[in-house]
């Protein structure tokens, strides 16, 4: 899945980069997610 299909610009995208960089565990987690899974957390991420 190309996140940007789904409606997640670059701009978020790098954002979440960010994020992830510095969360190890968290960015772990959001690798062994299903793509379901992986864009029901960015779309809560956008959130806040």
């Amino acid at each position: 899945m190309s996140m940007e299909v789904e409606g997640f610009d670059d701009d978020f995208l790098c954002c979440v980069f960010d994020y992830l960089v510095v969360r190890k565990s968290e960015a772990k987690a959001f690798l062994a997610k299903s793509t379901k899974h992986r864009k029901f957390w960015l779309q809560q991420f956008s959130q806040g």
